[in-house]
């Protein structure tokens, strides 16, 4: 029996809608192209991920919940709402927590984990500590903002986040400071003009992550 193909896309935000967004739709349409050329044949459970960042009130969305509403009809066109099934993951705030509960849900089998492009060498190193040789990463090309072509800024906001995802996989206590870091983020690009948002949403994430990294260097050398 063939195995059943796990295909996780890793959200980035949520759009003020989906069904309009010009960045989501080139992604899931290449996911979805790059899906159908290999296993349309196949069993396939699709897996958007990516928690609450929505930021309009009253802030229910999800990118998983968004994602999948793009989806579906997608699929019933194809004719593969039969044979692929959508499970989304709508909890998670980071790529880290994202392929950690995606490792336990979906323990066997080969994955394939579809992320934004210069995310990709940061994304295929943590793939590697968590599923083994059996995950594919694959990157798409579809982000036009102004920190994409930031090359110095998007480079080192990855590497970093690298760095720090490597060591919260060794940490318990700085995986939870992780979460709360991020969840600080969304809370603080709620309250940012859009304006602003959307050009400096990387060096704000990037701050953050860093006070939080001294802060929990600080708690640990008085222990």
């Amino acid at each position: 029996m063939t195995a059943r193909i796990t295909a996780i896309i890793n959200g980035y935000g949520v759009p003020e809608d989906i069904r309009t967004d010009r960045s989501y739709h080139a992604y899931l349409v290449q996911v979805v192209n790059w899906l159908w050329e290999r296993y349309r044949t196949r069993a396939v459970t699709i897996v958007p991920c990516g928690g609450p960042t929505d930021m309009r009130r009253p802030y229910r969305r999800t990118e998983a919940g968004e994602m999948a509403r793009w989806l579906r009809p997608k699929l019933r066109v194809l004719g593969l709402a039969s044979r692929w099934r959508i499970a989304p993951i709508a909890t998670e705030l980071t790529a880290l927590e994202n392929m950690l509960v995606t490792a336990k849900r979906f323990p066997n089998g080969p994955i394939v984990y579809f992320c934004e492009w210069t995310r990709l060498n940061k994304m295929r190193a943590i793939a590697k500590r968590i599923f083994g040789k059996r995950c594919l990463v694959v990157g798409i090309e579809f982000d036009g903002s102004a920190p994409r072509y930031d090359l110095h800024g998007r480079t080192a906001l990855e590497r970093e986040d690298l760095r720090y995802s490597l060591a919260a996989l060794e940490d318990p206590a700085w995986r939870r400071m992780l979460r709360l870091a991020a969840e600080e983020k969304i809370r603080v690009l709620r309250v940012t003009p859009e304006h602003i948002r959307v050009t400096e949403v990387d060096r704000i994430a990037q701050r953050i992550r860093q006070e939080f990294r001294t802060r929990y260097e600080r708690t640990h050398r008085t222990r």
